[in-house]
């Protein structure tokens, strides 16, 4: 009983920990934050109807797209393989990003450096397909206690956790990316502003010595 006590306060807890994380998107992120709602929703009622079916049916989940089950079985995993997406990302930007940093510092050495291209590009792509994978992970979580309950099947408190804890993840991410979008706006307002603070002076400064010699080209 103290154990199903915790679990609610748990799941209460989160419940108010995800509209407190998507109510910081609301004025300035309406549409952010529509989409996040969606993709939730999509997943979950796709997948509490076929959580549903397959409760019905006695089979596991795959089992419901027969004759196409491997298929069926092969898109789940894809869509709740978060070990998979995490080095998917790592990859791009291992790919995409690391070369140029790696580049910047080593070329900079010598002032031959080019300022990284496209970083703010890659990392928006980055962030949105992770957001996106969260928020439809979400879903997918949240859908097989709510099934287990239309179909009469053993039900824990603790087992609507993981879809709010993952919910909560997905906008707290967005939000992130919107705070540092928001500094980085900051920081462009300061190189043009008179009165730089002193660690973006120092970055200018460290700028200038690493492509001291690339600009004279």
């Amino acid at each position: 009983m103290a154990g199903w006590g915790w679990h609610l306060v748990f799941v209460i807890v989160a419940t108010v920990a995800v509209f407190y994380v998507a109510g910081r998107l609301r004025k300035q992120h309406a549409g952010e934050l529509y989409l996040i709602w969606y993709i939730n929703s999509f997943f979950f009622l796709l997948f509490f109807a076929l959580e549903i079916v397959a409760a019905k049916n006695s089979a596991h989940l795959a089992a419901v797209c027969k004759p196409y089950e491997a298929t069926c079985a092969a898109i789940v995993d894809y869509l709740t393989n978060a070990r998979d997406e995490v080095i998917f990302i790592g990859a791009i930007v291992g790919v995409f990003v690391g070369p140029q940093l790696l580049t910047y510092v080593l070329a900079g050495i010598s002032g031959a450096a080019i300022a990284p291209k496209f970083v703010w590009q890659i990392e928006q792509f980055v962030v949105w397909s992770l957001i996106k994978f969260i928020a439809a992970l979400a879903g997918i979580r949240s859908a097989t206690p709510f099934a287990k309950l239309v179909t009469h099947q053993p039900v824990e408190i603790a087992d609507f956790i993981p879809g709010l804890i993952f919910i909560a993840a997905a906008f707290g991410w967005a939000g992130l990316h919107f705070d540092l979008h928001a500094q980085r706006d900051a920081l462009s307002r300061q190189l043009t502003g008179q009165k730089p603070s002193w660690p973006v002076r120092q970055a200018v400064r460290i700028h200038d010595y690493f492509t001291r010699n690339a600009r004279q080209q």
